[in-house]
């Protein structure tokens, strides 16, 4: 688990004893938490992948990241002063949790210096990623954006899915691809939409 990567295991291992969190099992589709609700815990996923997702008040959803196990959910929003989910983490597949309270965190951080610099380094690592995924999407156009889409995952085989993890519709994904495909930068094969 990337939080306690060179921690101390004596220390940490007594403040779990101390104060022990929760493992907690989610089915695909089943919600780890809801956008807009108290965050009073920190998750660390164990197995499986969640999405983070953004719902606006006329019902659109964005899916603003993808996560696989090992890693850690929540750590941007714990100690902030609302407090508050600004996304619904879903699980994309079956997941395990083990599930920390905010002052088992505090405490963590405040005994262990390897458990600090890790939780910091997570903490940066996600804002780098929220400043990069804000950047495709005010910044980029469709067609670069499927460009990096492809570049990081290989192809694109479901469109409704890709066009739901760019938050666009079907339409506008094959009108972009069919123009990408016409330029000769892109090409269709059996494993789906593919970079030349």
């Amino acid at each position: 688990m990337p939080l306690f990567r060179g921690c101390d295991r004596a220390i940490v291992e007594e403040l779990l004893d101390k104060m022990p969190g929760r493992s907690a099992s989610y089915c695909k589709g089943e919600f780890l938490a809801l956008q807009n609700d108290p965050c009073r815990s920190l998750f660390l996923l164990e197995e499986g992948r969640v999405q983070a997702l953004i719902t606006s008040e006329e019902g659109r959803e964005l899916t603003f990241d993808v996560l696989t196990a090992p890693d850690v959910l929540a750590s941007p929003f714990l100690f902030s002063s609302e407090a508050l989910y600004p996304v619904s983490i879903v699980a994309r597949s079956d997941c395990r949790a083990w599930i920390l309270s905010r002052e088992c965190v505090r405490s963590l951080l405040e005994q262990d210096r390897a458990v600090l610099h890790n939780f910091l380094t997570i903490l940066s690592d996600h804002s780098i990623f929220l400043s990069i995924r804000l950047k495709e999407f005010a910044l980029q156009t469709l067609s670069s954006r499927l460009l990096g889409y492809l570049e990081k995952n290989g192809a694109i085989q479901n469109l409704q899915q890709t066009a739901f993890v760019l938050g666009v519709t079907r339409p506008s994904l094959s009108r972009a691809l069919a123009q990408l495909v016409r330029q000769g930068v892109i090409r269709r094969t059996a494993e789906g939409y593919v970079l030349v």
